[in-house]
């Protein structure tokens, strides 16, 4: 007899069942008029499947539930089916590549907006699923795999290791100079930032944005103003970005996710910066555009070595002079809704 799926011809999770049986050569019959929320509630039905869930297969040897079982069965009606790989070893390859692919799906979605595994800081969570994974990253898993995971392969700050003690012998150590050499070592001058080392500006950062988050009214005629009576073109310099791949922001909340994962890791420039990122569109893909001040007349290389998100956006440098860069300035720092024509998803601040 020819097997029955029983539930609707659009049931996505019917889908891998029927792909299954076309591959195999194997015959699948959708049941008749099945219609979603009746005839899973009927007597007939509720025979097969107690808990009354879509699709149940009606085989010789009784009813399958459950998606994956399902297209296990029809898969193994056929002998031999090449669905399972040419031979067990091949199955089981496939299985645990499918696994883990699952597994650093996983990871790297959730690294997309996180720079650890919980929290802020490395934890026992980061360290023992680093350890789980190195053999596989350092020996076998080559790059055009791994490169589907970016996230998952980034690498956090690590802390120095710390200065090793020297040795001293005592015999050859006279009493005194045994004890100066047991006191620690004075710690060496922590370097300075070379943006530090920079001539003295004008502009004092602070002050922008006390003045930017203490303004509540007339922010254009306040705080916008204000800002282009500090700016110093000498001191400072202002820069566009735009996310590469914006095409890829079809969820809001992920989208949302991904932008304040890019500010919680540039906390770093915080002395040195302040940004706006504006998530723009009713609907998706949502575009992701900034506008950044940066201490210095080009983006800190500090910055784009420790912060990896720099290179997931296209920086353009604001020409001063030119007004109509000078508006969209204005209008990024002030959330002007709408924005080049579009709404406004949400605005986020660095300061």
């Amino acid at each position: 007899m020819a097997l029955v799926l029983h539930a609707g011809s659009t049931n996505k999770y019917a889908f891998k069942a029927l792909i299954a049986a076309e591959y195999s050569g194997v015959e699948v019959e959708l049941a008749k008029d099945f219609e979603m929320g009746v005839s899973n509630k009927t007597p007939e039905f509720m025979k097969m499947n107690p808990i009354g869930k879509v699709p149940v297969l009606e085989t010789p040897d009784g009813p399958v539930f459950v998606t994956n079982a399902i297209t296990r069965y029809v898969t193994r009606v056929k002998a031999d089916n090449p669905l399972y790989g040419s031979s067990l070893i091949e199955y089981a390859e496939e299985a645990a590549i499918a696994a883990l692919k699952r597994a650093l799906d996983a990871l790297n979605t959730h690294l997309a907006s996180s720079t650890y595994l919980v929290g802020h800081s490395v934890t026992l969570a980061d360290i023992i699923t680093t350890c789980n994974l190195y053999t596989g990253f350092d020996l076998i898993l080559t790059k055009s795999f791994t490169s589907e995971f970016p996230h998952s392969t980034k690498k956090p700050s690590q802390p120095k290791e710390p200065a090793k003690p020297k040795e001293v012998k005592k015999e050859a150590v006279p009493p005194k100079a045994e004890e100066a050499a047991e006191e620690e070592e004075a710690p060496k001058p922590k370097a300075k930032n070379p943006l530090d080392l920079l001539p003295p500006s004008k502009m004092i950062l602070d002050e922008w944005k006390r003045l930017y988050s203490n303004t509540k009214t007339n922010f254009r005629e306040v705080a916008i103003k204000g800002f282009w009576d500090m700016f110093d073109p000498e001191g400072y310099s202002l820069w566009f970005c735009d996310y590469k791949y914006n095409d890829e922001n079809t969820v809001s909340f992920v989208t949302l996710n991904k932008v304040g994962g890019f500010l919680q890791r540039m906390d770093l420039a915080r002395k040195y910066a302040f940004g706006k990122m504006l998530i723009i569109g009713s609907k998706p893909p949502f575009k992701v555009q900034g506008l950044w001040l940066f201490r210095g007349t080009e983006i800190p290389h500090f910055i784009i070595d420790e912060c990896y998100d720099m290179e997931l956006y296209e920086w353009k440098k604001v020409d001063i002079n030119d007004e109509a860069q000078k508006e969209r300035v204005s209008q990024m720092i002030e959330d002007c809704e709408p924005f080049e024509g579009e709404a406004l998803l949400d605005a986020k601040c660095f300061k």
